[in-house]
C-alpha cells in the first residue's frame, strides 16, 4: 500500500475498537478480514450495515475502500438472484492477514462474531417468519419456522411492549434450530402434578 497506516489509526483500532475507522487502508484490510473470515461470498448490503451501520467503519472511508478493493482486484462482486454479493482473492486474503499483526485479538474476534452472525441470521430468516401484533396492553410476536414447504413450529408469545417482542425475535433468528429444540423437550418432559397421597 502506497499510503501508510498512521500511529493515530493503529491506536485506535487496538484501543478504541468503538470508534469507527477513518483511514481508508485500515478499512481495506478489516473489510478483507472479514470477508475471508466469514469464508463465503457476503451480501453486499449486509456487509454493509455490519461495517457502516455497526459503527466500524466511516461511510466515505467504507465507499472508498469497496471502491479500491474491486479495482485493485481484493475482492471479486457477483450477483446472485439479483442480490449483489463479494467475495474475497488470494489477493486480498493476503491484506487481510495483516490485521494480526496490528490489532488487538478482542478487536478481531469483534468484528468477526458481527460478520458471522449477521451472515446466520441473514440465513435464518429464510426459514423463520416474525411478525408484531400490537395490543392495548402489549404486544404479541409471531413465529413460524419452516423447513422448505414444511411447517415445523407456529408459536404466539406475549411481549410487554413491541420492542421487547422486538428482542425475543432477533434472539430467535439468532438461532432457530434451538427454539424448536427447546420446545419439543418442552413438550416431551413429565409435566403431570405430583398428587399428595400422605393422609389417604
Amino acid at each position: 500500500m502506497k499510503k501508510k497506516m498512521t500511529d493515530e489509526n493503529l491506536m485506535r483500532i487496538s484501543e478504541n475498537a468503538d470508534r469507527c475507522v477513518n483511514d481508508t487502508d485500515m478499512a481495506i484490510i478489516l473489510l478483507c478480514y472479514m470477508l475471508y473470515r466469514v469464508e463465503q461470498p457476503m451480501d453486499e448490503e449486509l456487509l454493509y450495515d455490519v461495517a457502516v451501520t455497526g459503527g466500524i467503519i466511516n461511510y466515505f472511508t467504507y465507499q472508498d475502500a469497496i471502491q479500491s478493493l474491486l479495482s485493485t482486484g481484493s475482492v471479486e462482486r457477483s450477483h446472485v438472484d439479483g442480490v449483489s454479493q463479494l467475495a474475497v482473492t488470494e489477493r486480498g486474503i493476503a491484506c487481510a492477514k495483516q490485521l494480526k499483526s496490528i490489532a488487538a485479538k478482542s478487536f478481531r474476534d469483534q468484528i468477526v462474531t458481527e460478520a458471522k452472525r449477521a451472515v446466520q441470521r441473514q440465513r435464518n430468516q429464510k426459514d423463520v417468519k416474525l411478525s408484531y401484533e400490537s395490543l392495548e396492553r402489549g404486544c404479541y410476536l409471531h413465529v413460524t419456522i419452516t423447513d422448505q414447504d414444511l411447517v415445523l413450529l407456529k408459536l404466539t408469545l406475549f411481549a410487554p411492549d413491541l420492542e421487547q417482542a422486538r428482542q425475543l425475535g432477533e434472539k430467535i433468528l439468532s438461532n432457530p434450530p434451538a427454539l424448536y429444540h427447546d420446545v419439543i423437550q418442552a413438550v416431551m418432559r413429565d409435566h403431570e402434578v405430583p398428587i399428595d397421597l400422605t393422609d389417604n
